[in-house]
């Protein structure tokens, strides 16, 4: 017996392409979908509380409301609860995130630890989760609870854009799990005087996955891991080893390349691995240093947009092309920018429009002409702004590559120098960290 369905309501196929292509961010082409379906029944929609939010949601992204385009959906009041709901997440991440930086940091953990708890379905979502509890991994980690830390850093998945930056963070966290600062509120941990401000390294880096590296977790430079240190030692490399073989444009990458040599100067033993760790972070830095050049010198020359808008025109389709390009070594530079909410805004809202030109185009007509001309001036607007955004952020990286670069090369000749005063009998390297 035939599958049977009545137009407009969630069965209808039309309307579940709507649906689709509102939840794979086609906003555009979900509102003609919805369109069509909704003159099949008279300009109502009969859908579930799911497809109405997506809709909603597909609506506000180009900036107009279903009654304009004449469409009515039913339920609609729930629908908007549902967005709501997912807005008042990311309103409380913000809060919690402000309230950690306050005179009550207990309360931004409060509240970020209800996100952190939560059930989520959508992608976006727990994306926000994971990155909840990053954050609360270093801000415990910073504070001093290591155990805490662990647990936080162990629940981002595997899979997670914040994955590598977790890991880094749950090495530092397993090589002290006991700091014997127990009993100090966290506002005291915060403010302790015993952290030092100056690290053995002298990275420039301002994120979070250096900060511990720089508080030199070893009181002497040259101290020996032994007993319950060395089994930490151990535990906190697991972590490290996975990191290390990942791409080297990522700055979590980057510093686990200075984090295991480092380590590896307080074990007992392993100063011949460590140097030659040096060594391989200083070729993998300068390779990614010139790396990020040509990637700067392709979007100057317009490689970015062209390649954005070639992946669209090519039947195999963007999501093949986001996989191909981050496979590839100098495509994955593109992780670098999608991290940041304002690249994929206007990312977005370029295809969009380059999405309206091209079915524009396909109409013809003097009006369509003059919308044509106004869709364009949009277009390289959007493009240029693109561009920018993009060149920003890989020069700011290119930078920070090259400070990583020298850093691995003065610790490299520092240990060089180190080795030769051992061998001149000046320097026992002896001692209880």
């Amino acid at each position: 017996m035939a599958d049977t369905y009545t137009q407009g309501t969630g069965r209808d196929p039309r309307l579940r392409v709507a649906y689709f292509n509102a939840r794979t961010h086609k906003p555009f082409d979900a509102l003609i979908e919805l369109a069509m379906a909704a003159s099949k029944r008279g300009q109502t929609i009969d859908a579930t509380s799911e497809m109405n939010a997506a809709f909603l949601a597909a609506a506000n992204e180009l900036g107009v409301s279903l009654s304009e385009l004449g469409i009515k959906i039913s339920h609609q009041n729930r629908s908007q609860n549902i967005e709501s709901s997912a807005a008042d997440i990311y309103a409380n991440y913000n809060r919690g995130v402000s309230l950690l930086k306050s005179n009550t940091p207990l309360d931004g953990v409060s509240v970020l630890k209800e996100i952190s708890v939560g059930e989520y379905v959508e992608n976006d979502t727990v994306l926000l989760q994971d990155k909840t509890n990053l954050t609360l991994g270093y801000y415990f980690l910073e504070s001093g609870d290591n155990r805490s830390a662990v647990h936080y850093f162990r629940q981002v998945r595997r899979l997670s854009m914040y994955a590598n930056k977790a890991l880094v963070g749950l090495g530092w966290a397993l090589l002290s799990p006991n700091t014997g600062k127990e009993s100090a509120t966290t506002l005291d941990k915060l403010n302790a005087s015993d952290l030092s401000s100056e690290g053995y390294l002298w990275s420039g880096s301002e994120d979070d996955i250096a900060w511990s590296r720089r508080e030199a977790p070893f009181r002497r430079a040259w101290a020996i891991a032994k007993g319950e240190k060395e089994e930490d030692l151990r535990a906190a490399i697991v972590p490290w080893m996975e990191l290390i073989s990942r791409d080297p444009l990522d700055p979590a990458v980057q510093e686990v390349m200075l984090i295991l040599p480092y380590l590896m100067l307080h074990w007992n033993g392993q100063e011949a691995r460590a140097q030659q760790y040096y060594g391989a972070a200083v070729a993998r830095l300068k390779q990614a240093s010139q790396d990020l050049a040509k990637i700067e010198k392709a979007i100057r020359s317009g490689g970015l947009i062209s390649s954005i808008r070639a992946a669209d025109i090519d039947s195999n389709g963007w999501d093949i092309w986001l996989s191909e390009l981050t496979a590839n070594r100098l495509g994955g530079y593109l992780s670098l920018l999608l991290d940041s909410a304002e690249f994929r805004n206007t990312l977005q809202e370029l295809r969009q429009l380059d999405l309206i030109y091209k079915r524009l185009n396909t109409l013809g007509g003097g009006r369509i002409e003059a919308a044509l001309a106004e869709v364009d001036d949009a277009r390289a607007t959007l493009a240029s702004e693109l561009e920018k955004l993009a060149l920003t952020r890989i020069v700011e990286r290119r930078h920070r590559t090259e400070a990583y670069s020298a850093e691995a090369e003065f610790a490299l000749a520092r240990n060089y120098e180190r080795l030769r005063l051992q061998l001149s009998g000046v320097v026992w390297s002896g001692g209880e960290s």
